[in-house]
């Protein structure tokens, strides 16, 4: 996290950030990223396959590209040393792009994902607290009683529609634990006005073409009325606290305690935008995370065995297991590296943008103002000059100091500098303690066949979900069975 001192931290992701692992910027010929000359010559195969497009972009023209995605041409860039130089070198010669731009105009508001400036700094200062390393071992408590609740309502047999079931799990987690509220929420309102706003940012047609937002199309109308539900849902929730008044200490207090410290009130309409956007990049990524990782278990028997031996020996063997706890945490390595393969192969964030805020260069190449540039974990996490085997799932290459060792942005699944997602930490140690909750318990043998159909919108969303069969965990015995 930004701003946090080395005690603070808990299980980071990404490379040490030290003068040793920075690299200088590779030389680049200006002629070999000039303005294409058919400016919307890539579109439909953009639109035909995101993920694919981007890969062959980076495989055939190398690590620095302009696309022919329309009036932008965005640039590409897919070299540690030039994601570093734009994310923290020249932070300052960048803002955020025009997708956040528009999202945050359409639907989350200004909060901590797409403010900008000194309102941002203000709002990351009083967030900060809520996300230190004694708030998080509070948090894992919740994590943890949130799951074994959910792994109660399995049986085995079952087949569940599990991404669903992880999204409400992680929002039960967010509710209680950064908003000390959770019966008064409807969990599954919320999960469907989130699949309609990330269906309407997945349409690559309303992207390209601003003016269909505005028309009366279906899609739109949906749009409409799930962020009107959302919006009655998250007031009624700050409505609740300001009646209440004081007595708590979780983040949305100190929201409130700060405003009159300061002796400006902020707006309902603010603290709605900082709370709708804790809670949809609070649970959607780590929900994503945790899906794709029993996705990946139940491709890879030998992986999930390795687990369960992991988590026989930390917790006890076979009806002895245990809850897991956060003093348990240093001590799931392995299933920490599952959650860390997991988010290299299918990084819930799967591109970062940035928009020039003045003339700039990048590389001896001139960047102009308003160009936009993407930077993509997708295609980055899956570079085989910076993984070996880098289309293989294995935990354990993250086993033996790798993190280390990479350039500081050849793994940046919760992106990096000043704009650091301010819930890494939180996220990691979710993930790490809801899979080892669950996994000590059963086996969710995800029966969706690869290769998985995948839907590139805000987040990574599988386009499907995922249906799961509830199996037995190898040597536990499951409650009443």
């Amino acid at each position: 996290m930004n701003g946090q001192t080395s005690d603070d931290r808990v299980a980071a992701p990404g490379a040490a950030e030290t003068e040793e692992t920075r690299s200088v910027l590779p030389r680049i010929d200006p002629a070999s990223v000039s303005r294409p000359r058919f400016a919307w010559a890539d579109v439909p195969r953009y639109f035909r396959d995101p993920l694919g497009y981007l890969s062959r972009v980076r495989r055939e023209k190398g690590i620095f590209a302009r696309l022919p995605l329309g009036p932008v041409t965005p640039f590409l860039i897919s070299d540690p040393a030039l994601i570093e130089h734009v994310l923290v070198t020249d932070n300052k010669s960048y803002k955020k792009d025009l997708f956040i731009q528009m999202l945050a105009e359409e639907a989350v508001g200004r909060g901590l994902l797409t403010s900008e400036g000194d309102f941002w700094r203000r709002q990351r200062r009083l967030a900060q607290p809520a996300f230190h390393r004694e708030r998080i071992a509070g948090y894992a408590t919740t994590m943890i009683r949130c799951a074994e609740a959910y792994a109660d309502t399995l049986a085995l047999g079952q087949e569940r529609a599990l991404h669903r079931d992880l999204m409400e799990l992680t929002l039960h987690i967010v509710a209680q634990a950064l908003f000390s509220d959770d019966e008064n929420i409807p969990t599954q309102e919320v999960g469907a006005a989130l699949d309609v706003l990330m269906e309407r940012y997945a349409d690559n047609l309303l992207l390209a073409f601003p003016v269909l937002r505005r028309l009366p199309l279906p899609i739109n109308r949906r749009f409409d009325r799930a962020m009107k539900r959302l919006d009655d849902i998250m007031l009624s929730l700050i409505a609740r606290r300001r009646e209440r008044g004081g007595g708590h200490s979780d983040l949305l207090s100190m929201l409130l305690r700060a405003q009159d410290e300061d002796g400006s009130r902020m707006t309902d309409r603010q603290l709605r935008d900082e709370v709708i956007t804790l809670f949809t990049a609070g649970h959607e990524t780590t929900a994503l995370a945790l899906s794709y990782a029993f996705f990946l278990l139940s491709q890879h028997p030998q992986v999930a065995a390795t687990l369960q031996a992991e988590l026989n020996a930390v917790l006890g063997p076979g009806p002895l297991l245990r809850l897991p706890s956060f003093a348990d945490f240093p001590s799931l390595r392995y299933c920490e590296a599952v959650v860390l393969e997991t988010l290299r192969l299918y990084p819930p964030a799967w591109i970062i943008g940035r928009e020039a805020a003045t003339d700039t260069t990048l590389s001896g190449v001139a960047i102009p103002r308003g160009a936009q540039i993407w930077m993509s974990q997708w295609v980055v996490h899956r570079d085989e000059s910076l993984f070996a085997h880098a289309d293989l799932f294995r935990p354990e290459r993250w086993l033996d100091g790798l993190q280390k060792r990479l350039p500081r942005f050849a793994y940046f699944p919760f992106g990096g500098g000043p704009r650091l997602c301010i819930g890494n930490s939180f996220a990691m140690v979710e993930a790490t303690l809801v899979l080892a909750t669950i996994a000590r318990r059963y086996h969710l043998r995800v029966l969706t066949p690869p290769p998985l159909s995948l839907l590139p919108s805000i987040t990574l969303r599988p386009r499907d979900g995922f249906l799961a069969r509830v199996e037995a965990a190898v040597s536990t015995v499951a409650k009443g069975a």
